[in-house]
C-alpha cells in the first residue's frame, strides 16, 4: 500500500508506520523498511508530511530497537529537510528535534553519540546545500545541537556557532529569516553553556540582523529582542546601552511591517529593560507608534495600551519628582484621547477592547477625570465592533467607578446593537448580556434599563443563530437573577411566544427556551409552568416538528421532575407518541428515544 497508485491508501499506510515497524522487527525495520521509505520520499506533499511525523514519535524509534539505534533516521529525516514544501520541511525538523529530546532524556551517553557523530555532520551538511531549503532546515537545528553536544567538546561548539553565524550573512533571504526566527533559542542554548558569548557573538550577529536589507527578516528579528536583551549578563546601564540603538531603529524603521511588530513586542521590551530606557527611550517609541501613518501599526499599539501603561505607572519618581502616573497622565491619555477619534475604525476598535484596563491602573481619580470621558465617546462610536468592544469589557472600569456613570449612554449603545441589521454584531451583544446582568444588577438590568424585554424580543428574530444565542441567553439570566426573576419576567412571555405564533418555527424556538429552563428552574417551577404545555399542547400541535420538538423537551423535562410526575403525564405523552397512531415517524422515534432516557433515570 506504501506504492499503491491511490494516494489515500498510500497516506493510510505512512500513517501506520509503528505498527508496520513492530510487525516487521527492530532488525528488520533498520535493514529493510528505512531504506525502502527513503525510495519512496518521492512522493505527494501530503504523504511527506505523515512520513515526517511518524519518523519522529518517540514509538518509533523504539520499534528501531531503542534509542542506540535513533541514528537510523536521520537519513530519511535529512532528505526531507531539502524538500520544496516548508510544512513538510518544518515536519521533519521538529522529528529531528523531537529525536534528539527522547535520546537525550534516556541516556547521556547515547546523546552524546549521537549528536556528534551523526547530528551535527547532518547539520553541516543541510548549512553547507546548494538550494535554500537545506539550509532554512539546518539553521533551525542549531539550537538544540548547540545545547546537547558535549560539555568538554568546545570545538564542536565553535564550529555550530560559526556556521550559524555564516547563515546569517546567506545571500537568500529565506535563510537569514529562518536564523533570525531561531536566534532567540540559540541564545537560550549559548547562555547555558557559554554565557560570555551572548554579548560577544550573539548581539553582534543581532545588530547584523536589525540591519538587514530584507524587512522580512528584520520584523522577525523585533521577535526575539526582548529575548535577547534578557539573556544579556551586564549591569542593567551596560545593556541598556548595548540595546537600545538597535531597539530605537525598530520604531524608526522604513518598513510598517516593522513598525507594527515593535508596537506588538512592546511590552516584552519594557518589561526586559531598565526603568531608565522605559521612559527614556520606549515611553517615546510607543507614543510615536500610537501616531504612526500607517494605520495597521496605530491598531498593533492601540492594543498594548494598558499593558505598557501599567509598566509606566510602576516606574519610580524620577529627578523632578514626577512618578509613573504622572508620566502615563501628560504622556499617554492625550494620545490616546486622539485615537478615539481615528479615522480608521480598526484602530478605534482595538483601542476600545483596550481602553478599560486603564481603569485599574491609573485609579478612581484620573479614571473619572480622564477615562470615563473617552469611554462614553466610544460607546457612540459609528462602527458596531468599537462599541462591542466597550460593552464585553465592561468589567474592567465598572468596578472602579460604578455602572451609573455609563447608564445614559451604555442603553442607546445596546439598542443600536440589539437592532443591528447584521446578524452577527446582534449575536455578538447576546452573548455579553449575562455579563450586563452581572454589572448591572437586577433592578438595574430589568426595571431602570429594560433590558428583559430585549432579551424576549430576540426569541423572535429572522435569524435561527439569534434565537439559540436568546435561549441560552435566557437560562444564563436566570442563573444570575435566580428562579423567582425568571418565573415572573421570563417564564410568561415564552408561553405566550408558544400559545400566539401562527409560525411554528417560533414555536419551536419556545419550546427550546422551555427545555433550556427546566434545567435551572427546578421541579416544582417546571411542573407547574411547563408541563401542561408540552404534554397537552406541544404533543398535539397539528405540526410534526412541533410534536417530535415536545418529545425531545420531555426527554429533558424527565430528568428534572418528580418521579411521579415523570412516570404519570410525561410517560404517558411520551407513550402516545411513540404509538402506531402517530403517523409521523419522526415523531415516533423521538418520543421512543426518549422513553428510553425516561425508562434510564
Amino acid at each position: 500500500e506504501l506504492k499503491n497508485d491511490d494516494i489515500q491508501l498510500r497516506l493510510t499506510a505512512t500513517k501506520q508506520l509503528s505498527t508496520i515497524a513492530t510487525a516487521l522487527g527492530p532488525e528488520r525495520t533498520r535493514t529493510e523498511f528505512l531504506p525502502f521509505l527513503i525510495d519512496t520520499i518521492d512522493d505527494e506533499d501530503e504523504v511527506l508530511l505523515a512520513l515526517a511525523e511518524e519518523l519522529g514519535k518517540a514509538g518509533f524509534v523504539e520499534c528501531l530497537g531503542g534509542v542506540e539505534h535513533a541514528a537510523c533516521l536521520m537519513g530519511p529525516l535529512e532528505t526531507l529537510c531539502t524538500v520544496e514544501e516548508t510544512v513538510v520541511r518544518d515536519k521533519a525538523v521538529e522529528s529531528l528535534k523531537n529525536i534528539s529530546e527522547t535520546v537525550h532524556a534516556a541516556s547521556q551517553a547515547h546523546s552524546a553519540v549521537l549528536h556528534v557523530e551523526y547530528f551535527m555532520p547532518m547539520v553541516l551538511r543541510l548549512s553547507a546545500g546548494d538550494w535554500f531549503t537545506a539550509r532554512v532546515s539546518g539553521s533551525a537545528l542549531f539550537p538544540p545541537l548547540y545545547h546537547r553536544l558535549p560539555s568538554d567538546r568546545a570545538d564542536l561548539r565553535l564550529e555550530c556557532l560559526n556556521t550559524f553565524k555564516q547563515l546569517a550573512e546567506d545571500d537568500t533571504p529565506m535563510v537569514r529569516r529562518s536564523v533570525a526566527s531561531n536566534l532567540g533559542h540559540f541564545a537560550r542554548a549559548v547562555v547555558e553553556i557559554e554565557p560570555e558569548n551572548i554579548e560577544l557573538e550573539i548581539v553582534p550577529l543581532f545588530r547584523k540582523l536589525v540591519d538587514d536589507e530584507q524587512d522580512s527578516v528584520r520584523l522577525l528579528i523585533v521577535e526575539n529582542a526582548a529575548t535577547i536583551t534578557g539573556l544579556i549578563q551586564l549591569e542593567p546601564e551596560e545593556r541598556d546601552a548595548l540595546m537600545l540603538p538597535m531597539v530605537r531603529c525598530f520604531a524608526n524603521d522604513k518598513s510598517w511591517r516593522v513598525r507594527y511588530m515593535a508596537a506588538d513586542q512592546l511590552p516584552a521590551l519594557c518589561a526586559s529593560l531598565g526603568d531608565d530606557a522605559l521612559r527614556d527611550e520606549l515611553l517615546p517609541s510607543f507614543l510615536k507608534l500610537l501616531r504612526d501613518g500607517e494605520a495597521e501599526v496605530r491598531t498593533a499599539a492601540a492594543f498594548k495600551v494598558t499593558d505598557v501603561t501599567k509598566k509606566i505607572v510602576q516606574l519610580p519618581p524620577n529627578e523632578d519628582g514626577d512618578n509613573g502616573l504622572d508620566l502615563a497622565v501628560i504622556n499617554v491619555i492625550p494620545v490616546v484621547r486622539e485615537l478615539v477619534t481615528d479615522p480608521s475604525q480598526h484602530v478605534r476598535a482595538a483601542l476600545a477592547s483596550n481602553v478599560m484596563g486603564l481603569a485599574f491602573e491609573l485609579g478612581v481619580e484620573v479614571t473619572m477625570k480622564e477615562v470615563l470621558e473617552l469611554v462614553l465617546t466610544l460607546l457612540k462610536d459609528e462602527f458596531p465592533d468599537v462599541r462591542l468592544n466597550v460593552i464585553s469589557k465592561l468589567d474592567k472600569v465598572t468596578f472602579v467607578m460604578g455602572i451609573d456613570k455609563l447608564s445614559n449612554e451604555l442603553l442607546p449603545a445596546i439598542v443600536d446593537l440589539a437592532e443591528d441589521r447584521n446578524w452577527r454584531v446582534r449575536l455578538a451583544i447576546i452573548e455579553h448580556i449575562p455579563l450586563l446582568a452581572k454589572q448591572l444588577g437586577k433592578e438595574f438590568f430589568d426595571v431602570e434599563m429594560k433590558l428583559g424585554d430585549l432579551c424576549l424580543n430576540w426569541l423572535g428574530d429572522c435569524v435561527w443563530s439569534i434565537r439559540e444565542a436568546a435561549i441560552k441567553n435566557l437560562k444564563s439570566l436566570t442563573e444570575v437573577f435566580g428562579v423567582e426573576w425568571a418565573r415572573e419576567n421570563i417564564v410568561p412571555q415564552v408561553i405566550q411566544l408558544f400559545n400566539n405564533s401562527p409560525n411554528y418555527l417560533y414555536r419551536m424556538t419556545a419550546l427550546y427556551a422551555v427545555g433550556q429552563l427546566s434545567t435551572v428552574l427546578g421541579a416544582d417551577s417546571v411542573e407547574e409552568c411547563f408541563l401542561a404545555l408540552l404534554t397537552e399542547r406541544a404533543a398535539t400541535d397539528v405540526v410534526p416538528n412541533i410534536r417530535f420538538c415536545a418529545a425531545k423537551m420531555l426527554a429533558i423535562v424527565a430528568g428534572v421532575v418528580k418521579e411521579r410526575v415523570r412516570n404519570g403525564p410525561v410517560k404517558g405523552c411520551l407513550t402516545t407518541l411513540a404509538d402506531e397512531s402517530e403517523k409521523d415517524l419522526d415523531v415516533r422515534f423521538f418520543a421512543q428515544e426518549a422513553l428510553g432516557k425516561l425508562n434510564a433515570v
